[in-house]
């Protein structure tokens, strides 16, 4: 299945031309998922009327990354370490650019203006517009749950960090209550915020099972033998 949404995206003028100057299957991947969340976040009841350019959204969600592509392509960055980023304007802006000139030749003008312009908007809270809305609604779920755990480790990896490094994190996420905290600011329609919950709850059993076998204390589970 996941295959084949994938090659269903590719098919697409705008998919083909952000993987052509993506160059990342792994950030490929990552915005055809969320193009999926994208899509579903559309037709939510409070924007279900709300004039909104879709084809934008598309494009916003397939460029929004383009702002790491020099250091990706110079081994300067790896993906899922960009995954795990929160851009900043100038990257922002930086994105924006790149889908403004890739997409000159395979959207419209208008199109590609409010594509643009989503990119700029998605990382702030007080924007109106609901392309942006849309795409920084998606790539914030996208970022919670059992995916995120991808640029944790890509982090731990890049400095030679242990594996119990990424629990700790974890324990101290749980302590603070940051998930609950993350989910309340970052996403705005109660539809995301309950899916972001069963993410987490869904982390939580896997991080209390990993802890478990760094520590050893999953041999619970397999009985002494019997003489």
């Amino acid at each position: 299945m996941i295959a084949d949404m994938a090659a269903t995206s590719e098919q697409g003028p705008i998919e083909a031309a952000a993987s052509r100057f993506l160059r990342s299957t792994h950030l490929c991947e990552r915005a055809a998922r969320v193009c999926v969340l994208a899509e579903w976040i559309a037709g939510f009841s409070e924007l279900r009327d709300v004039p909104c350019d879709r084809r934008a959204v598309r494009a916003a969600v397939w460029f929004q990354d383009a702002w790491c592509c020099e250091d990706l392509h110079a081994g300067r960055i790896s993906a899922p370490l960009v995954v795990a980023m929160q851009p900043n304007d100038v990257q922002r802006e930086r994105a924006a650019d790149a889908a403004a000139r890739q997409l000159k030749e395979v959207v419209d003008d208008t199109t590609r203006a409010t594509a643009a312009q989503a990119i700029r908007e998605a990382g702030m809270r007080e924007t109106h517009m609901p392309e942006a809305q849309i795409v920084g609604e998606a790539t914030n779920l996208d970022s919670i749950g059992p995916l995120g755990l991808w640029g944790q480790i890509a982090r731990c990896a890049a400095e030679d960090r242990p594996v119990a490094s990424v629990v700790s994190v974890w324990e101290r996420q749980i302590e603070y209550q940051y998930w609950a905290g993350r989910i309340t600011e970052t996403l705005r329609f109660e539809r995301s915020r309950g899916l972001a919950r069963h993410r987490c709850a869904v982390m939580d059993d896997y991080f209390v099972a990993l802890r478990d076998q760094l520590t050893g204390g999953d041999r619970h589970v397999v009985p002494e033998a019997q003489d």
